[in-house]
């Protein structure tokens, strides 16, 4: 199992960066978590349009979803050329209703509502959610093989719930937005959060990701590493690929 890191700041991105989304690979399959802004232009470094299979968003917006609506007409020229196309299947929640509706094109994209009450079987792939603190709905992800565990964080506050459900996972991206003098700002957390979030869920490994493009991420890592002793701390780095053994 593979994570790669395709864009890693919100709410926009800086010159050569990208938002949000990052790429989990396992026996050939490939599914892409989040797809923001510049994300399909860097997925095509790793697997080529017609291997992608899912697409899971936490939640729907536009930093984390922009770039759907380029995956359409790459996925639309794509099964152009294919005797038994088949649609790229994308799972998201169901609200805002407009954004959602947009989700679904022609027959390059399947669009399709989840819950925190899903568990999908996608290949290789078990996936699970849970709902996460922040004003629009949100979702975290597991995504789970028979061997490894990533859990995304989505966008949120430091929760208790969240922790739980993160329990032992082999890496936790967890969105670290917030400088420490902005604790407590509706629906992000800080490096002091996700390191207690870490440490209390016995991760193997916390990236920390979704930076503001001005954003010191030095500091960060550092603040967290600080806090956080027992789990080994990176900042997430768009382009690499961090290999589960």
């Amino acid at each position: 199992m593979q994570l790669t890191i395709l864009g890693r700041y919100s709410p926009y991105p800086p010159p050569g960066g990208a938002c949000p989304s990052y790429l989990v690979q396992t026996e050939g399959v490939s599914l892409l978590l989040d797809c923001g802004s510049g994300a399909v232009s860097r997925l095509q470094k790793f697997t080529a349009i017609n291997r992608l299979k899912y697409v899971v968003l936490s939640h729907l917006h536009g930093d984390h979803c922009s770039d759907m609506s380029v995956l359409r007409y790459a996925a639309d020229l794509d099964v152009r050329h294919q005797e038994d196309p088949a649609p790229i299947r994308v799972f998201a929640p169901g609200e805002p209703r407009d954004e959602y509706a947009r989700l679904t094109y022609k027959e390059a994209i399947r669009a399709e509502v989840v819950t925190e009450k899903d568990q999908l079987e996608l290949g290789p792939f078990e996936v699970r959610f849970a709902i996460t603190d922040h004003p629009m709905l949100c979702h975290a992800v597991s995504v789970r093989t028979a061997e490894h565990t990533i859990v995304y964080s989505g966008d949120t506050a430091y929760s208790d719930e969240l922790t739980r459900f993160a329990r032992d996972a082999d890496v936790l991206l967890a969105e670290c937005s917030l400088p420490e003098d902005h604790a407590g700002f509706r629906g992000h957390m800080t490096a002091l959060d996700c390191a207690r979030m870490a440490e209390r869920a016995g991760v193997g490994r916390l990236l920390l990701t979704h930076f503001w493009p001005r954003a010191d991420v030095d500091a960060m890592v550092c603040t967290a590493r600080g806090s956080c002793t027992g789990v080994p701390v990176e900042a997430a780095e768009e382009g690499r690929t961090y290999r589960l053994t």
